[in-house]
């Protein structure tokens, strides 16, 4: 008899694991799109692809991936951006998480490296999820999920995908938690605590939060560190994006940056992106200054330090770049892009620190390993302050290259994994290159290099150009262009052409 009843509860317990539940859904109601599956998050625009009342499906999918994955995981993190869906999008995920038998503990509206802050540093806590779409438009929003300590990324975000088309769910008959507990209080105090040295400096810098998740942490961080010269530009969370999009990287989002440190002599300026994962530098004479730079001079204290360490870094960084690690006698990593995968190829190779040109940067000398930008922003202001140098002439050591800016142009995500097969057929049977095809397609001619990849978190394809002279580097471009235009329309070509004088 025991043993019928033990095989009658494994199978009740089996049930509850795979049963399909197809809930039903008012007529004509609009799913969740495909392309919203990216390689490193879930995102789309809210409604037409990534509706809002679809959310709690993908929440108890969600809450099927991870208990499959990790059969005792039961609280989950989740944190969320000022974006004026993100409440709702929350709502919806607890309410799934909950009753699917899980506890879910509210960080607060943060920024994402404060959610990765609570799974290192919190109590019992066995994933979490990030509510943002970064840098994309008040129209986007999406998801960042993490099991344990590690982003959920590529087949996985795929895996959740299959289960959220059929309807995949656990059946619980618990109900689980859901309380409040914000991590900002405890992440300002490990910041304090670990740059105790940098309190009360002369800081003279300004800092543009552009209405993103920043503004939830770096009033009070500076206020804190009693910085009198630091001055803070649209520190007020607004998630419309009212005065620019908020990526940093691209010049015309940092008019007002360069404009306060040209004109009201501040020191240097910096940048932080939507939800606070990047920052980008502007020194003194307002040249915006892009991560595999700024990862150089980061190396650079770390390997005084470490010698050896390992530095991971994308393959759309600067050939200058390895010329510096390798004669620095670092073990120079270069890594397809993304944050995830920077991560993996850090963890597998032990590397203490890594970047991207797009300004994540990655400590794991004296932090945690993710990328986070507020943290890379103390550490460049510690670096500033240790060599009394400023950041125009720390960057002089850096080789002198012909390199363009990163460009992203138009092309559907239906079409441009075609588009990059293509240029790689055209380069093989090309014999004055070498190519890596670890991500996209890295080309090295004998006058410079380019890369084109699709970009993972738009309908874009992300390209790179770079050679030791003006002329090579026209010459590179140009090679791009014939590749492209097979493929491309002449007027989404056009911002590749007119920016080098080309056309």
């Amino acid at each position: 008899m025991k043993i019928i009843q033990f095989i009658c509860s494994a199978a009740s317990l089996f049930t509850m694991l795979t049963h399909a539940h197809q809930q039903s859904q008012p007529t004509g109601a609009i799913q969740m799109k495909d392309t919203i599956f990216r390689e490193y998050d879930i995102r789309g625009k809210v409604d037409s692809e990534l509706p809002i009342n679809q959310a709690y499906d993908l929440g108890r999918a969600i809450a099927y991936y991870l208990r499959s994955q990790n059969p005792s995981c039961k609280t989950i993190a989740i944190g969320m951006d000022g974006r004026t869906h993100s409440l709702a999008l929350k709502n919806e995920l607890t309410r799934a998480l909950n009753e699917s038998g899980m506890n879910t503990v509210f960080v607060g509206t943060c920024p994402t490296p404060a959610l990765y802050f609570s799974l290192f540093t919190g109590d019992d806590i066995d994933g979490g999820i990030m509510i943002t779409a970064s840098h994309n438009g008040p129209e986007y929003n999406g998801i960042k999920l993490c099991l344990g300590t590690r982003v959920v990324w590529g087949k996985e975000l795929q895996k959740i995908k299959g289960l959220y088309k059929n309807k995949k769910h656990i059946l619980s008959d618990t109900i689980g938690t859901a309380s409040n507990a914000p991590i900002i209080p405890s992440y300002l105090a490990w910041l304090t605590n670990h740059f105790e040295h940098l309190k009360n400096i002369p800081v003279s810098c300004i800092i543009d939060c552009g209405n993103g998740a920043g503004g939830t942490v770096m009033p009070e961080l500076v206020k804190q560190m009693g910085w009198k010269n630091v001055s803070l530009l649209y520190e007020e969370v607004d998630g419309t994006f009212p005065n620019h999009e908020a990526d940093p990287t691209v010049e015309k989002n940092m008019r007002d940056v360069k404009k306060a440190v040209t004109s009201q002599s501040f020191d240097f300026g910096i940048g932080l992106d939507g939800d606070c994962d990047r920052m980008a530098p502007m020194t003194q004479h307002g040249e915006l200054v892009s991560g595999d730079k700024l990862l150089a001079l980061f190396a650079q204290t770390v390997l005084t330090e470490h010698p050896g360490a390992g530095i991971v870094f994308d393959i759309k960084s600067s050939s200058g770049l390895i010329e510096l690690l390798e004669q620095w006698g670092a073990q120079p990593i270069m890594s397809p892009s993304g944050h995830s995968i920077i991560k993996d190829m850090m963890t597998k190779h032990g590397a203490l620190l890594g970047g991207e040109i797009s300004c994540h940067f990655f400590f794991k000398d004296r932090y945690f390993g993710y990328d986070d930008g507020i943290y890379a922003a103390l550490r460049l202001i510690e670096l500033l302050h240790t060599t009394q140098q400023p950041l125009s002439e720390l960057l002089t050591i850096f080789p002198k290259k012909e390199s363009s800016q990163e460009f992203r142009l138009f092309c559907s995500d239906e079409k441009k994994q075609d588009v990059i097969q293509a240029i790689k057929d055209a380069l093989s049977q090309t014999n004055d290159v070498e190519i890596s095809t670890i991500d996209g397609v890295r080309a090295v001619f004998p006058f410079g290099w380019g890369i084109v990849r699709a970009s993972n978190t738009q309908a874009a394809l992300s390209m790179r150009f770079e050679s030791d002279t003006k002329e090579g580097l026209k010459k590179v471009i140009e090679r791009f262009y014939a590749l492209l235009a097979n493929h491309l329309d002449a007027e989404d070509l056009k911002p590749l052409l007119s920016a080098q004088g080309i056309a």
